[in-house]
């Protein structure tokens, strides 16, 4: 943060004859002080001009004023290479630091960083926490990959009950992807059940059992500013 400082001039007393003559010295102003909130309306102005570059330094400004979304755009910017070289290791240290302050869509996006191992060090472990965070907040896109994360047991144990109820969440909220992930989760396990109380004739040769598709992979979350 830029520091202004003031020079404050007063009154200036000189003593002529029998009297004092007051003279005035003129007040500098100060230069206006840079808040976050300018900042971030600079930057949401340039971005609507299409000027990427500049909504970039002004995001950047604000991010270091400590503004969480200002820091989650940059974050953004970084993911995609908009107004910056594309660094994914700079998008994971600005999408950390709004998901510390609490914006659902980074901690989502830190989350899916640790899945893919972009720019950290691939952590299953880790984006599940991050998941978990923003679905506990109820953002449709983090429940739908945490419900992944319960089918798959990645991350997290194996848990199809849990599964189920992260990608409802998901889906409720109008994710169609959730909710296609939904509907195939359920159409295996009730296959998987009508299979093993079906009773099998004596003198059937066994098969060898085939492993389960997985629906599509992990969601992604696409950052938008």
């Amino acid at each position: 943060m830029k520091l202004y400082s003031i020079l404050r001039l007063g009154l200036v007393l000189l003593a002529l004859g029998t009297g004092l003559i007051a003279c005035q010295q003129p007040v500098v102003k100060p230069a206006p002080q840079e808040t976050a909130q300018s900042a971030m309306q600079a930057a949401k102005d340039a971005y609507q001009r299409q000027d990427f570059n500049k909504a970039a330094e002004w995001f950047r400004k604000a991010a270091d004023l400590g503004d969480a979304k200002a820091q989650y755009n940059l974050g953004v910017a970084y993911n995609e290479g908009k107004g910056v070289p594309q660094d994914f290791g700079q998008a994971a240290f600005w999408f950390s630091k709004a998901a510390e302050q609490g914006i659902p869509q980074a901690q989502n996006n830190l989350g899916f960083l640790y899945k893919q191992g972009q720019g950290v060090a691939q952590d299953s472990s880790k984006a599940s926490e991050w998941f978990r965070k923003a679905a506990q907040q109820g953002f449709a896109q983090a429940q739908h990959n945490l419900g992944l994360a319960y089918r798959d047991g990645e991350g997290v144990k194996q848990d199809r009950g849990l599964a189920v109820l992260w990608l409802q969440k998901a889906a409720v909220q109008g994710d169609e992807q959730a909710l296609a992930d939904l509907n195939q989760l359920k159409t295996s396990a009730k296959g998987a059940k009508k299979s093993s109380s079906t009773a099998k004739p004596a003198q059937a040769p066994k098969k060898k059992a085939q492993a389960p598709k997985k629906a599509a992979t992990s969601s992604t979350s696409t950052p938008k500013p």
